[in-house]
């Protein structure tokens, strides 16, 4: 009974704590997949212009920023303290999934002639792209969608701040946005870079009952941006 009881324990932790975001992924990689694929038709039968190849950048880094996260979620250790709550298990993955799922509506609509707008964007969302990565790299067994109790990461750029991967989405982000050019999609920036802050802040209560270590690397090192 009791082995019984352990086992469903672990089937509804892995499908709440790994099957689901991967599944969440999944969709949104196809989602925005599907979006490629119309552009590169699109290029394919018509004159090669400069805004259309500014759509596909924009729609492959939408999607590489989604495989990313999803490649990292597949590389990590065994959680030490499980997520629990609403704020905990659940706010994480929306904000996940708004993200994505946001800057693809938006790319709806036709783009604004605003070449040195998009060129900015561009830069600005390889930038974040890079910064992410450099994260990832350090974070990688450590990487968590819920706020969860792993081994906290001091090397790396988490050596100057405690959250360089978000400060990397906030930059690609901003970047997409722009590219975007609309007064929609800069008010959609600011209110996921908020969320993106106060899921940075539940993260941190979580480590800071957990790890001492945590404790004292929170009071030598900045939040999210260097200098502040």
């Amino acid at each position: 009974m009791l082995l019984s009881a352990q086992k469903e324990i672990g089937w509804r932790k892995w499908v709440a704590g790994k099957a689901l975001p991967l599944a969440l992924c999944t969709l949104i990689a196809i989602a925005i997949g599907r979006n490629v694929l119309d552009d590169v038709t699109g290029l394919a039968s018509e004159a090669v212009l400069l805004y259309p190849i500014l759509g596909l950048a924009r729609h492959v880094l939408t999607l590489a920023f989604v495989l990313l996260i999803a490649f990292s979620y597949l590389t990590r250790s065994r959680v030490i303290t499980s997520a629990r709550g609403f704020w905990e298990r659940i706010f994480p993955i929306l904000v996940l999934v708004a993200g994505p799922v946001g800057v693809a509506l938006l790319g709806r609509q036709e783009m604004p002639r605003r070449l040195n707008l998009a060129a900015v964007g561009l830069i600005l969302s390889l930038s974040g792209a890079s910064v992410s990565v450099w994260a990832l790299r350090h974070l990688r067994t450590s990487f968590s969608i819920m706020a969860e109790g792993r081994r906290p990461i001091t090397s790396g750029p988490y050596r100057h701040i405690r959250h360089p991967l978000y400060l990397g989405e906030a930059l690609m982000m901003l970047g997409l946005c722009l590219m975007i050019g609309t007064v929609a999609a800069a008010l959609f920036w600011s209110a996921y870079s908020l969320l993106q802050l106060v899921r940075a802040r539940v993260e941190e209560e979580k480590l800071s009952r957990q790890f001492k270590e945590y404790r004292d690397y929170k009071s030598s090192t900045r939040f999210i941006i260097p200098g502040l």
